[in-house]
C-alpha cells in the first residue's frame, strides 16, 4: 500500500477521475480540511455569517485591528526567524482571545447595556491573524494538488456551513464560534503531525527561488493589483448608501452555493478534467463579477442581485489569494507567514478603507455614475498592474497547472533555479560546513579568524546560542551540529547510534521549532545565531 501511495505521490497534474481518486484518496486526512473551522469562526464573529454584504463597523473594526496587528508581526519577524517558542505563544494566545470573542458577543446578548462590541470585534480582529495565518505552514508543506484540493475545499464546505449558520438564532452562532478555535488548533496539530508520518512515502516538495530572480517590482506589483481591486470592493460593498445590503434568505443561498460550486468546479476542473488553471481568467472572473454586481445596484429592482455578485467575488478572492500565497511561497526563499501577512495587509486595509469612505460620502453621492465609473476604472487598472508584463516571466503563477508549455516552462525554470547559486533549497546536497556557505572559510588556511579560533569552536558556539534562542533539546542540537557539517542521515544515524526514523524525527522536530524546511534555512539560521 505505500509502495501505491508513493508511486502516486509523484503525480500532481492529474487528468482524470481515476488518476484523481488514485492519486489524492489514499492521502485523504479530514484534519487537512481544519481551515474550515477558521472560516466558520469568521462568519460567526467577523462578518454575521454573511447575512449581508458585511457587519458594517464591526467588520470595519475588526478588519482594521488585524491589520494594525498585521504590521506589528511582519516589523518583528521580518529579520529575525519566527522561533518556535514564538510561535507557541502565538498559538496560545492567539486561540484564547479567538474563544473570548465569541463570549463576549454571547453576553452582550445577555446584556445589551454592556459595550462589548467594539472589544469583541477588536479581539477577533487581533485573534485572527495568527490564529488563521498558522495554516499557511501546513499548505507550506503541501504539494501543489494537495494545496489547490484543500484551499478550496475548505472555502466551498464553509460556504455550505455558513448558509446553515445563517438560519440559527444568534445565541447558538455564538456558542458555535466558541469550539471553533480549539477545534481548528488540534486539527492542525493532528495535520502536521500526519504529515511528519508520511514523510517517508510523501516527501515533502522542496523549494526553489524562481521568484527570487524575478524583478524586485513583481511583489510590488502584486499588492498594488490586490489593493485595488479591494479597494473597489470595499466601496461597492457599501454603495450607495453607505450601509450594508441585507441578503434576503434565496439570495444568501444563491451566495454560498455559488462560492461552492466555483470551488468545486476549480478542483474538477483542474484535476479532473485536467485543464489548465489560469492566474489571469482568475482574476478576470473576479473583476466581472464586480463590475456587474455594482451596474446591478444602480438598479433598485437588482440590488439584491448585486449585493450578492459583490459578496461572491469577496469570498472566492479568499480562496485566490490563498493559493496564490501558497504558490509564491513554493517558489520564493521568503517565509510563508510574511508572504501571507503581506498580501493579506494588501486585501484588508484598502477594502475597508473604501468601505469607510463610503459610509461617510455615500450618502451624499447617491447613486452617482462618478463613482460607478471610478470603480470601474479601479478595476480596469488592477487588470493593467496584475497582468502587465504576462505575470512573472522565470515562471507563470499557478504554471503547475497550466498548459502543456507553461508546465515545461516552469519545470526548466525550476530546473534552472535549483541550479543556480543562489539556490535556496539545498535538500540533500552536501554542504561542507557553514562557514563554506557564508562564505566566510574558502579554504583551510582562513578556517581561523584573527584571534586563533578554530571553525570547530565557532560552530560549537552557534549550536549552543541556536539551542537556547529556539528551546532546542540535546539531542536535536547533536543534529544541527552534524547536519551544518553535511552529514548525511545515514552517517548521523551510525554516529549516534539511532535509527535513521530517529534521526528523520529529530530533524523534523529541529525544522519545526526554526520553522524551516531545509538544511540551506538551517545554514541561515545558524549563521545569523551568535
Amino acid at each position: 500500500m505505500n509502495d501505491e501511495i508513493s508511486m502516486a505521490a509523484r503525480r500532481v497534474h492529474t487528468t482524470s477521475w481515476q488518476e484523481f481518486r488514485s492519486t489524492y484518496g489514499p492521502r485523504f486526512a479530514a484534519c487537512f480540511l481544519g481551515l474550515i473551522a477558521i472560516r466558520v469562526w469568521t462568519q460567526c464573529c467577523l462578518y454575521d455569517r454573511y447575512t449581508a454584504t458585511d457587519s458594517g463597523a464591526v467588520t470595519i473594526i475588526g478588519n482594521m485591528t488585524r491589520v494594525a496587528f498585521i504590521f506589528i508581526l511582519m516589523l518583528m519577524f521580518s529579520r529575525i526567524p519566527l522561533s518556535g517558542r514564538a510561535r507557541r505563544v502565538l498559538d496560545v494566545l492567539s486561540i484564547t482571545a479567538m474563544t473570548l470573542a465569541p463570549a463576549l458577543l454571547l453576553v452582550q446578548i445577555e446584556y445589551p447595556t454592556l459595550p462589548l462590541g467594539i472589544p469583541a470585534s477588536m479581539l477577533a480582529g487581533l485573534s485572527i491573524v495568527w490564529g488563521g495565518g498558522m495554516w499557511i505552514t501546513f499548505f507550506d508543506r503541501l504539494d501543489e494538488g494537495e494545496a489547490l484540493i484543500y484551499s478550496f475545499a475548505c472555502l466551498g464546505i464553509s460556504a455550505v456551513l455558513g448558509f446553515v449558520l445563517g438560519f440559527l438564532p444568534l445565541p447558538a452562532v455564538f456558542s458555535i464560534g466558541l469550539f471553533m478555535p480549539t477545534l481548528s488548533f488540534v486539527l492542525f496539530k493532528q495535520a502536521m503531525d500526519m504529515l511528519d508520518a508520511r514523510q517517508d512515502v510523501i516527501p515533502e516538495p522542496k523549494r526553489d527561488c524562481v521568484y527570487d530572480h524575478e524583478s524586485n517590482t513583481l511583489p510590488l506589483r502584486i499588492l498594488i493589483a490586490v489593493a485595488l481591486l479591494d479597494f473597489a470592493l470595499g466601496v461597492a460593498r457599501g454603495f450607495p448608501e453607505g450601509t450594508s445590503i441585507v441578503l434576503a434568505p434565496s439570495f444568501q443561498l444563491a451566495h454560498q452555493i455559488a462560492v461552492a460550486i466555483l470551488c468545486a468546479g476549480v478542483i474538477w476542473w483542474v484535476l479532473v478534467r485536467g485543464r489548465g488553471l489560469s492566474f489571469g481568467a482568475m482574476w478576470w472572473l473576479e473583476v466581472a463579477l464586480m463590475v456587474i454586481g455594482v451596474l446591478l445596484i444602480v438598479s433598485l429592482d437588482q440590488a439584491q442581485f448585486g449585493a450578492m455578485l459583490i459578496t461572491v467575488s469577496n469570498t472566492f478572492m479568499i480562496g485566490l489569494l490563498w493559493y496564490g500565497v501558497y504558490d509564491y511561497c513554493r517558489h520564493s526563499s521568503i517565509p510563508s507567514y510574511l508572504v501571507l501577512a503581506a498580501v493579506w495587509a494588501a486585501h484588508l486595509l484598502p477594502r475597508e478603507a473604501g468601505r469607510y469612505l463610503v459610509f461617510l460620502f455615500g450618502p451624499q453621492l447617491g447613486q452617482s455614475m462618478l463613482v460607478i465609473a471610478a470603480l470601474v476604472c479601479l478595476l480596469a487598472l488592477s487588470m493593467a498592474v496584475m497582468l502587465r508584463g504576462s505575470q512573472p516571466k522565470a515562471r507563470r503563477f499557478f504554471a503547475t497547472f497550466g498548459t502543456p508549455d507553461a508546465r515545461k516552462g516552469a519545470l526548466e525554470s525550476t530546473v534552472v533555479a535549483e541550479a543556480a547559486p543562489a539556490q535556496c533549497d539545498a535538500g540533500e546536497t552536501q554542504v561542507t560546513s557553514v562557514a563554506v556557505a557564508s562564505g566566510e572559510m574558502p579554504n583551510e588556511q582562513d578556517a581561523r579568524d584573527t584571534e586563533g579560533a578554530t571553525f570547530e569552536d565557532s560552530l560549537r558556539t552557534r549550536c549552543s546560542a541556536l539551542q537556547a534562542r529556539f528551546d532546542l533539546t540535546d539531542r536535536e542540537t547533536d543534529m544541527v551540529w552534524y547536519l551544518a557539517q553535511g552529514r548525511s542521515k545515514a552517517f548521523i544515524s551510525q554516529e549516534l547510534h539511532l535509527s535513521e526514523n530517529t534521526v528523520k524525527s529529530y530533524t523534523r522536530n529541529v525544522y519545526s521549532k526554526l520553522c524551516i524546511h531545509s538544511k540551506q534555512e538551517l545554514l541561515d539560521t545558524l549563521n545569523e545565531t551568535r
